[in-house]
């Protein structure tokens, strides 16, 4: 559901009907990713992807009926279907499809926020009566079905931008998605600025390589970003020629960049530079915000 939040929050400003909808069956299908949900637009206009986009059909029909209220739907996936989502043909899968209007609004800050969730969608048979949020959303990502509701939780996979490449970028890229971060390996400085400007506290970025203007560009728009961790892998010849071009461009205040990156676990190879970077990482993410 994070990854569709800004479309979302965008197409109810503007005055724009979306329908949303998210799976429901976190055993039944092989994974459950709390940004995998899809927007339905006037039109059959998708916004995200849901199981692939196998349901795709389904729930561009079920939104063209311009449903006043939120429900529960079953759906048997035929052959096609069934090997895309990765389960066998003949299976039943349960989607909750409802207008974006008719659930609450505090929902689409809390996304943006990239803020843990619950979703409660009070139930009258298969059809919703009533959403609201549940406390502070304290469980991981997971769907309960209790008799007259439903509660979605949605927590966040925290990203991590690696911009580099070569075997210290491929070494932090596999350490990020072993603890199971959505991993954006970019290759040159471009990519990575882009990817900086979307960051929130949860999130890190890890600059790597040798060309100082690129690293550096990277590292400006990270300290201008929401990043939460920032890291600098390199010697210190390297930082210090970072830092330079920062304070070079006014960037006088670097203390939030991790220069060089990683606890100090004497690591020497890039896969033990990868572990200590992303320890690093965790430990700066789990600290409370400051203010």
């Amino acid at each position: 559901m994070y990854g569709i939040a800004v479309s979302v929050a965008a197409c109810l400003r503007g005055g724009t009907r979306v329908d949303v909808a998210w799976n429901l069956d976190t055993v039944l299908t092989p994974r459950f990713d709390p940004a995998d949900a899809v927007g339905i637009t006037p039109g059959g206009g998708k916004l995200g992807t849901l199981l692939g986009g196998a349901l795709d059909s389904h729930l561009i029909e079920l939104a063209s009926a311009k449903p006043t209220s939120g429900r529960v739907v079953e759906i048997e996936l035929d052959a096609i279907e069934s090997t895309a989502v990765g389960v066998e043909a003949g299976t039943v899968v349960r989607i909750l499809v409802a207008p974006a209007d008719t659930l609450p609004e505090e929902l689409w800050d809390q996304l943006l926020e990239r803020q843990r969730v619950t979703l409660v969608a009070e139930l009258d048979g298969d059809t919703v009566t009533a959403t609201t949020i549940a406390g502070d959303g304290t469980a991981d990502s997971s769907v309960v079905f209790e008799p007259d509701s439903v509660l979605t939780t949605w927590s966040p996979r925290p990203t991590l931008v690696v911009m580099g490449s070569g075997p210290m970028a491929d070494a932090v890229a596999a350490a990020g998605d072993f603890v199971c971060c959505n991993v954006q390996q970019c290759s040159g400085p471009d990519a990575a600025i882009g990817q900086a400007g979307a960051l929130s506290r949860i999130d890190g970025i890890v600059v790597i390589g040798h060309d100082i203007e690129g690293t550096g560009r990277v590292l400006l728009a990270a300290v201008n970003s929401r990043a939460g961790y920032i890291g600098s892998v390199g010697p210190q010849s390297i930082q210090a020629a970072r830092l330079d071009w920062l304070a070079y461009r006014g960037v006088t205040d670097t203390s939030r960049i991790c220069a060089p990156a990683g606890i100090d676990i004497g690591a020497r190879t890039p896969s033990e530079v990868a572990v200590s970077v992303l320890a690093e990482m965790i430990a700066v993410r789990k600290q409370p915000p400051s203010g």
